[in-house]
Order: C-alpha cells, then sequence, then structure tokens
C-alpha cells in the first residue's frame, strides 16, 4: 500500500516545513526586538510612553487603511451584476478608463463669439465719441471754478 507511506512522506514534508517557518519567524522575531531595543536606547525615558503610543496609532490607522482598500477591491471585484456595472468593472479592471468620464460635454453654443481684436479707428466722428464724452460745463463753469480756488488754496496755506 503506497498511500501510507506517501502520507507519512506528507506530513514529515509538513512537519519539516513549519519548524523551518517557526524558526525563521524566531529569528526574525529575535532581530525585531534588537532593533526595538536599539531604538528605545534612543528615547528618552519621559518620552517612551509617548512614542510607544504614537507608533501603535500609526499602525492602527495603516491597518483600518488596507482593511478599506481590500474592503473596497473585493466590493468592487464582486458587486457588479448588471451589464453596465460589469463593463465598468471590466475597464477598471483592466486600467482602462472611458473617455466620457474625463472629459465634460461641450457646451451649448448659446454664448456669441469673442472677438479678440479690432481695427484701430484711423477717425472718429462726432457720434462715435459721443458716448464716451461727458461735457465739463453742462451744469455751468462754477462748479470748476469753486474746485481749482479751493485747491490752489489748500496749496497756498501749505506753503511756509
Amino acid at each position: 500500500m503506497p498511500f501510507p507511506h506517501f502520507a507519512a512522506g506528507v506530513m514529515t514534508a509538513l512537519d519539516e516545513f513549519f519548524r523551518s517557518v517557526a524558526e525563521k519567524a524566531a529569528k526574525l522575531g529575535d532581530r525585531l526586538w534588537l532593533v526595538i531595543d536599539k531604538l528605545l536606547e534612543k528615547v528618552p525615558p519621559e518620552k517612551r510612553r509617548l512614542v510607544l503610543t504614537a507608533s501603535i496609532g500609526f499602525c492602527a490607522v495603516l491597518l483600518v487603511i488596507a482593511g478599506a482598500s481590500l474592503g473596497n477591491a473585493a466590493m468592487t471585484r464582486g458587486g457588479d451584476t448588471g451589464k453596465g456595472g460589469a463593463a465598468a468593472g471590466a475597464a477598471l479592471r483592466q486600467g482602462v478608463i472611458p473617455a466620457d468620464d474625463l472629459f465634460l460635454p461641450d457646451e451649448p453654443d448659446f454664448v456669441p463669439g469673442i472677438l479678440l481684436e479690432r481695427e484701430q479707428r484711423a477717425v472718429w466722428t462726432a457720434d462715435d465719441a459721443a458716448p464716451l464724452w461727458q461735457d465739463p460745463l453742462r451744469n455751468g463753469e462754477e462748479p470748476w471754478r469753486d474746485r481749482i480756488e479751493r485747491t490752489i488754496d489748500e496749496i497756498m496755506e501749505s506753503v511756509p
């Protein structure tokens, strides 16, 4: 009966494999503790609790992020059952993003075109300048005369 010998050989091989893995893990653990001891020697005793708490918090955050990303990956792989979802999932798995998702659609043509430059006028007529011109004497010259006289008085008062 070859089967019992085969099973015994497999069990022996598995036993040796797990023993070697355990020995390597023990060696790695010993090295890890040596590194931790060396790092703790450099940290002052009053700061060790803070460093330990920060390290544990950092590892916890890393574990939460890793768990969330693995859960998201599992949901992306198995969550879509419809035709559109399967196509989107296939595109995501292949690394291809549809162009419709990247670019906004064109705007409708209700905005008038922009005139970037126009020819400079060589001659202006009175009708062309009328919207831009304000007659300073429309209210008479008195407001201007008063303003000018006040300015002259201020200047003359400031002279020593």
